[in-house]
């Protein structure tokens, strides 16, 4: 069969501003983040380098997410928060796709059905440029972390660091390291997700989105936040 059942097409609205919406190319993956070579290019530095990818496939386009989580609103897939790296399959309708860990609203919205996206320029990847590319400027960055407490967050998310096994008991673990009670670590992992939470507007949810979001998406957590003792104890 040579012709697609459906077309596609996706808009951008970033804060309170609706950007314009946009045909998805039927047969190639097509970008969307900083990236300048990105058909969907969203300048802003908070935004992620690579946010996402849409893949065509027969009944739609898949996404394919880039480091930020993404929540996910359809018909077929109810409401979802997807990990980093995730694929998606969107289907015929509509879908919404917001960015709850990105310093600012992101909303991208997807409608897929026969004739859409007809009459919308067809977004497209441009040549990429090879060089260094724009890190995300993150504004947790300007949340000011204690040095004490940036010892604790990164003991207990040295299996993010490392990218090993998670403990079955992240504070008790990082607590035995440390020499610390257990719920000593929990007050600290506590109230460093309620601070960012309340200077960013965020909604870190528990200590594992707390952990991604510090470690993974911002890398605001570096193994040089590790105590000198657990440093050298790491293998390599």
């Amino acid at each position: 069969m040579d012709e697609r059942l459906f077309g596609g097409r996706v808009s951008l609205k970033v804060g309170d501003t609706v950007r314009g919406q946009w045909a998805l190319p039927s047969w190639e993956p097509v970008s969307a983040g900083r990236l300048p070579y990105a058909g969907l290019h969203v300048p802003e530095s908070w935004v992620p380098s690579r946010l996402c990818r849409f893949i065509p496939y027969d009944r739609g386009w898949v996404v394919q997410l880039g480091r930020p989580r993404a929540t996910v609103a359809s018909r077929y897939i109810g409401q979802h928060t997807f990990g980093s790296r995730a694929m998606v399959a969107l289907q015929p309708g509509r879908a919404l796709m917001t960015f709850p860990e990105l310093d600012d609203h992101l909303y991208l919205q997807v409608v897929i059905g026969a004739g859409e996206g007809e009459g919308l320029q067809v977004l497209q990847d441009q040549p990429e440029v090879r060089g260094e590319e724009p890190r995300t400027a993150y504004a947790v960055g300007l949340v000011d972390i204690p040095e004490a407490h940036r010892r604790i967050l990164a003991v207990a998310y040295l299996h993010l660091l490392t990218r090993q096994a998670k403990p079955k008991n992240v504070a008790l673990t990082a607590g035995q390291r440390l020499g610390k009670s257990e719920q000593a670590v929990k007050n600290v992992l506590t109230k460093t997700r309620d601070h960012v939470n309340r200077e960013r507007w965020l909604d870190l949810r528990d200590t594992d989105h707390l952990g991604h979001y510090l470690v993974r998406l911002t890398r605001t957590i570096t193994l040089a936040d590790l105590p000198p003792e657990v440093l050298e104890g790491l293998p390599g």
